[in-house]
C-alpha cells in the first residue's frame, strides 16, 4: 500500500542542463553567458580577418552590436549583416540575434 512508485517520480525530473538553463533565465544571466560565448567564438564565426578588426561585441535585446576599428570593414559588413545574423544564430543554436548594428 505505501509502496514507492519510481516511474512516477521520473516524469517530474529534469536534466541538469535543463535546470541550469532555467536558472540562468530566471536570474537573467543567460544573455551575459551568451555574450561571453560569442566573444570567445567570434573568430570561428566570422573568420580571423574580421575578428582581428572587431574591438567589441555586445548583445542587447536581439541586437548584435559590433564595434569595428576599420571604416572599410564596417562598409563591407554592412552588406553582410544578414549572413552574420544567420551564422551567429546557427553557432549559438538559437534564434537570438535579429539585427546587426555596426559602429
Amino acid at each position: 500500500m505505501g509502496r514507492y512508485d519510481q516511474n512516477k517520480r521520473k516524469t517530474n525530473q529534469e536534466s541538469l542542463g535543463q535546470v541550469i538553463d532555467r536558472m540562468l533565465r530566471v536570474y537573467r544571466l543567460k544573455s551575459g553567458l551568451t555574450e561571453i560565448t560569442l566573444k570567445s567564438d567570434w573568430e570561428k564565426i566570422v573568420g580571423p580577418a574580421v575578428a582581428s578588426r572587431t574591438d567589441d561585441i555586445l548583445l542587447r535585446g536581439g541586437k548584435l552590436i559590433l564595434k569595428l576599428s576599420s571604416a572599410a570593414l564596417r562598409q563591407e559588413l554592412h552588406y553582410q549583416r544578414e549572413d552574420i545574423v544567420r551564422n551567429v544564430n546557427t553557432h549559438l543554436g538559437e534564434d537570438l540575434v535579429k539585427e546587426v548594428l555596426l559602429q
